[in-house]
């Protein structure tokens, strides 16, 4: 087995080299072509060369986290790995073609063929939906740039007939019920060009459509799904929708009465959540209790109607029954590429906070409104670049709080502070933000 899975990684990363671009001396047909390897593989390798040969060319999803044309994952739980391999025939009457190859003593052969009219495959993903222990095969495809279906498959010998085919924009599978099994939340439009769920549950074995509810966007303002842990441990899916004008909503969606509700619009549920301004910042655990919060922006004050807005973060909690626990603040410094979480005794409605930019700094100041109308300086946070740069951090009473290689972040605490915190406690509340990477959706 060990031998096995040695020769699975060197076929997945000879496969990453060639999808990444770098093999380009050899022509266009040998791109995706195996490694030459022993044992085992020389007959799967043997057989993908074989359909190869016979007209059928790769056909890799183009979507998704699952990007190989021959991927390699196992499907029935056995420790074997199996062989799922993508091909396009396009004088077929079904052109898209799944091939599955399992392992079998020193060699692999062919178990099953999945067979599509589309003639690209979009996304693919694998979970076991139905708590059997093997894994189900969900292929997304796309006729056209506005038409896509989904199609679900059992492993199964022979040529399996899906257990779901329906159209969709985007999905997610998680088990809300706690049954140990998955449902599928499945968004596509409506017909008032607005976006829709459909929640589907098993039945008797089978995935029926149990309920619906409108999201409060189109399926065009859709930017990331999120499954997430609620208060009480219950799952839940936070849909968060970005609008042209950089305005956010996020949806909340999770089972009560063992229908499907939009939680976060609380006792009303035709009215949908109220937007705000969109800082690139997506529910996740924030401050790592297991249960995932959703960011709120607020505004702070300002010092007059011409300077220039400021937010701050307020990340919340949802229960099943819509009541929301706020967990933290933050000020999330996109410009500047860190964050920092703001005092729990610091009043958000006499705070405002100031920024400047120019030459090899950039600079927030936060102050606290006073009853007289003057501002207190509270505290000073620099990015510093340039040749000079660690020595401008050491001035006066700053001090570091972070660096990297063109960068050095430092701080200065104001003669008024308000709670007592040491240089080590404030680099604990500070953090530089790290990109967001992702595989596209499903």
């Amino acid at each position: 087995m060990g031998m096995r899975k040695t020769m699975a990684a060197l076929v997945l990363s000879a496969l990453v080299l060639v999808l990444s671009g770098c093999v380009f001396t050899k022509p266009e047909a040998s791109l995706y072509r195996l490694p030459k390897l022993s044992g085992e593989y020389e007959s799967l390798e043997s057989q993908i060369d074989a359909l190869l040969s016979s007209g059928a060319e790769y056909a890799a999803p183009t979507s998704g986290s699952n990007l190989q044309s021959v991927q390699m994952i196992d499907l029935d739980g056995d420790g074997e790995e199996e062989a799922v391999a993508f091909f396009r025939r396009a004088n077929d009457k079904k052109p898209m073609k799944i091939y599955i190859f399992k392992a079998a003593g020193d060699n692999y052969e062919r178990y099953a063929v999945i067979e599509g009219t589309s003639n690209q495959i979009y996304s693919v993903n694998y979970a076991d939906l139905d708590g059997d222990g093997r894994k189900e095969i969900l292929v997304g495809y796309k006729s056209s740039s506005d038409v896509q279906g989904l199609s679900i498959y059992p492993l199964s010998p022979g040529t399996p007939e899906p257990l779901l085919i329906t159209g969709y924009s985007r999905y997610a599978n998680l088990d809300m019920d706690g049954d140990g099994k998955q449902e599928l939340l499945i968004i596509c439009s409506d017909e008032e060009s607005g976006a829709r769920v459909d929640y589907y549950n098993w039945d008797e074995g089978v995935l029926r459509a149990k309920s619906s509810l409108r999201l409060s966007s189109s399926v065009a303002e859709l930017s990331q799904l999120t499954a997430g842990t609620l208060t009480g441990g219950e799952k839940a899916l936070f849909v968060t929708s970005v609008t042209g004008d950089n305005l956010t909503v996020t949806d909340v969606l999770a089972l009560r009465g063992g229908r499907l509700q939009n939680i976060a619009s609380a006792a009303d549920v035709n009215q949908a959540p109220a937007e705000q301004i969109f800082l690139g910042l997506f529910p996740r655990d924030e401050n790592n209790d297991g249960v995932t919060e959703a960011p709120m922006t607020r505004a702070l004050r300002r010092f007059d109607e011409e300077s220039e807005p400021q937010y701050y973060v307020l990340w919340e909690q949802y229960s099943v029954d819509g009541t929301v626990s706020d967990v933290q603040s933050c000020f999330h410094n996109v410009s500047d590429g860190w964050s920092l979480v703001l005092p729990e005794e610091w009043n958000k409605a006499k705070l405002t906070a100031a920024r400047s930019a120019g030459g090899d700094e950039s600079i927030v100041s936060f102050y606290r409104a006073n009853e007289n109308g003057s501002w207190e300086k509270l505290l000073t946070i620099y990015r510093l670049t340039g040749e000079a740069r660690e020595g401008l951090a050491d001035i006066g009473d700053r001090f570091v709080l972070a660096q990297q290689v063109d960068a050095v972040y430092a701080a200065e605490i104001g003669s008024k502070w308000s709670v007592q915190l040491d240089e080590q406690s404030l680099r604990e509340r500070f953090s530089l933000i790290m990109a967001e990477w992702t595989m596209g959706d499903n």
